[in-house]
């Protein structure tokens, strides 16, 4: 048998034996882990499947295939620069034989080498002791697209090492054919729908590490692995024998077999099946989506307008599958233009649709039209394959509930954001200054999003739900103050976000209601170097405050185990009494303040403004902890029967901790839950506990380096000590052999 052929052992050994080979896996796994790392500091909660932080950077991608590419040329590219090519050719085994044993060798080596990144997840959770979601099945998945995409590759390379005598050139020629194939851009497949390209492992991956395993992808890798090393076996043979017949007849068998591929490729191409290896069922839907469906008391319908051949189909299938089957009420339907021809033109005269790839969510005399390119752009995907599991069905489903959510209720609220003081806008898209991330939550939660000036003749509209505050500059006058008051008197919402060192003229409205906004900024010793205020808006990472003392309030569900992060937060705090005299109530009714979040026992409050590093003045600075943010409540008069709803206040001591790219960690549900609270959908807080099978991990700075040392530098120190432990055993086996001559 094959397997039994000395070629067999020999080629193994060979790989064992080396150091080298083990100082080249060391090299492999530290980018693979480094690439893990990073895509964990940067998708952290974003409801992506475990598989896809591990299979889906383009730096773990181009790692595999430089070592694949390395490893490939070896096998036979050794055999050319030692010389011993000539005499393999003279051995007495065959083509078949020499070729199949090179490539399983060579290709369980590489998949040896790439095993040990799948254990990322499980070393994270060891650190830090934060759930992370583990679908085994879409692991599988995602190692089956990695043996595929290794498997191609090392053909390749065999059969380039065959007609380039040097290592070198022969892997990078290798790297760069390959990777034509790999990444998306320089080659659109033939067996490619529309501008996708099938033959982009960017693709394949995106659909095999959420669990999806198509089967066109297996007929492609399986049909060109197979022509492959077909050429690198008459390749050889050419070698052996360079007769005006024999050229001719592996020529002919060559364009044969690559035709035989071609046709079966277009067959799987028009007959594409595709299986879901992932656990499935509820545990992929959010808890907010399962507690929108729940609510539901009027009948719905959900239908997908698509071809049935169009790669997002599947997945978008599979989550309405979901839906309906959590809530039997929501119906939903597959309408196939190219099919379904009579009704896909009555849907386009009755909700207008413009074109394919849309979801028509229809109550009754409700009705709305949801496009999915709009989601691939919200999630990042660009024009990325849809695929479950990922930003591109995590922003799916967010904006498919929000509809829901609204067509089947009677009232949306409206969220007011207040405008003309320099205020963080819900429309700015900026990174550190732009709100238009939270503006999106707010909408999937679902409200409206408006903007409102209060410089005109009117004050704050009755349909507004909630006011926020967010970030003013400048203070606001003396009639604004006014009619925020008037605003609260009559049963509003307040969120309020203040900076440290702009004065928002509204302490004398707080300390009407038992708040108390003190001059200065909090500083923490851990907390990196302070910048100017007006730099700050453009800055992370310095003057950074972290917040792991949360109070006992709704806001704060599943804050437990989260880091929230603030930058040079400005104290917020009820008085002594946790409440005062104030203009809307008595004594008894007075207000009642609760402190949400409290800096740790090493911060200080820095009354001095300009001194630069701030340091703590025994007598004049105030220790920590300190609070720097509340909640306030306050119901009607006591003894009065009054169709006033109780008044609700959030104020917060930083802005900039819900700007776009501060959105990590504790800050993302810190920022939605006290949104939900205030609008009074404490049933709808949503904290930040892990969904089953996703990832959703939130690292605060603490934890970013002892991840980095784990997650990047654990194997290739196994991998190194390896490669020690082979270099001694060589070594005394070589002393041994001498002193035995």
């Amino acid at each position: 048998m094959i397997l039994r052929n000395p070629l067999w052992d020999r080629e193994l050994r060979a790989w064992l034996i080396a150091p080298g080979n083990y100082l080249m896996g060391a090299a492999f796994l530290f980018l693979t882990g480094v690439a893990f790392w990073a895509n964990v500091m940067v998708v952290p909660g974003r409801g992506l499947l475990t598989s896809e932080v591990v299979f889906g950077g383009i730096l773990f991608w181009m790692a595999v295939l430089a070592l694949s590419s390395v490893c490939a040329v070896r096998p036979l590219g050794e055999e050319q620069e030692r010389g011993t090519f000539e005499l393999l050719m003279t051995a007495p085994v065959g083509e078949v034989e020499i070729i199949l044993s090179k490539y399983w060798t060579t290709l369980a080596w590489i998949f040896l080498l790439c095993l040990p990144s799948v254990s990322y997840p499980w070393l994270l959770h060891l650190v830090t002791a934060a759930p992370a979601g583990m679908d085994a099945g879409a692991l599988l998945a995602g190692l089956l697209i990695l043996l595929l995409v290794t498997g191609m590759v090392t053909a390749v390379g065999m059969l380039v090492s065959q007609w380039v005598r040097r290592q070198v050139p022969a892997a990078l020629i290798t790297f760069a054919v390959c990777g034509m194939v790999v990444f998306r851009g320089a080659i659109r497949s033939w067996i490619g729908t529309g501008s996708e390209g099938f033959a982009a492992v960017g693709s394949h991956v995106s659909v095999f590490a959420t669990g999806m395993v198509d089967s066109r992808a297996l007929v492609f890798y399986a049909s060109g692995i197979s022509v492959l090393i077909f050429l690198n076996v008459r390749s050889l043979q050419l070698a052996r024998c360079r007769r005006a017949a024999t050229i001719a007849n592996v020529a002919a068998a060559s364009v044969l077999t690559v035709v035989l591929a071609l046709l079966v490729n277009y067959v799987a191409m028009r007959h594409g099946v595709k299986w879901d290896w992932t656990s499935g069922g509820r545990g992929l839907l959010s808890g907010r989506t399962v507690e929108v469906l729940q609510r539901i008391r009027v009948p719905g319908r959900i239908t997908l307008v698509g071809r049935e051949a169009d790669s997002y189909v599947p997945g978008v299938r599979r989550l309405l599958s979901q839906y309906s089957r959590e809530q039997p009420m929501l119906r939903v339907a597959h309408v196939d233009p190219d099919v379904e021809i009579g009704r896909t033109r009555d849907l386009v005269s009755r909700y207008g649709i413009r074109s394919t790839g849309a979801l028509i969510v229809d109550f009754g005399r409700r009705q709305e039209v949801l496009y999915l390119t709009a989601f691939a752009d919200k999630g990042g995907t660009g024009r990325r394959v849809y695929s479950r599991g990922g930003a591109f069905l995590s922003a799916l489903e967010q904006g498919l509930t929000s509809a829901i959510h609204v067509l089947s209720q009677e009232k949306v609220p409206v969220v007011y954001f207040l405008a003309g003081h320099g205020e963080r806008r819900p429309d700015d898209f900026a990174d550190y200054s732009g709100y238009s991330e939270v503006a999106g939550m707010i909408r999937d939660s679902p409200a409206s999003v408006r903007s409102l000036s209060l410089d005109g003749p009117g004050g704050v509209t009755n349909d507004c739900s909630l006011l926020v505050i967010a970030g003013p500059v400048s203070p606001l006058s003396d009639w604004e103050i006014a009619r925020v008051r008037d605003y609260l008197a009559g049963g509003g919402r307040l969120l309020l976000l203040l900076d440290a060192g702009f004065d928002s003229g509204l302490q004398s409205l707080l300390e009407e209601w038992g708040v108390r906004s003190g001059a200065g900024f909090v500083v923490e010793p851990r907390g990196g170097m302070v910048v100017p205020f007006d730099k700050r808006r453009s800055a992370t990472g310095m003057g950074e405050v972290m917040l792991t003392a949360y109070g006992e309030h709704p806001i704060l569900s599943g804050l437990s185990s989260l880091v929230s992060t603030l930058t040079l937060p400005r104290v917020i705090e009820g008085p002594a009494d946790a409440g005062g005299p104030g203009r809307l109530g008595d004594q008894i009714d007075r207000p009642r303040v609760v402190s949400l979040a409290m800096t740790s026992g090493r911060s200080w409050l820095e009354s001095d403004m300009e001194q630069q590093p701030p340091q703590f003045n025994e007598g004049y600075d105030r220790r920590g902890p300190l609070s720097v943010a509340v909640a306030v409540e306050k119901a009607g008069r006591s003894g009065i029967k009054m169709d006033i709803r109780p008044v609700r206040m959030v104020v917060i001591g930083d802005s900039q901790f819900a700007a776009n790219r501060c959105l990590a960690g504790g800050n993302r549900w810190f920022f939605i839950n006290a949104v939900d609270w205030l609008l009074e959908q404490e049933g709808e807080v949503r904290g930040g506990g892990a969904t089953p099978g996703l990832f959703d991990v939130k690292l605060g700075s603490e934890q970013r380096w002892p991840v980095f040392l784990v997650t990047a530098l654990w194997w290739p120190f196994v991998f190194v000590v390896l490669a020690a432990g082979v270099f001694l055993l060589r070594r005394d086996r070589r002393t041994q052999d001498r002193r035995g001559t």
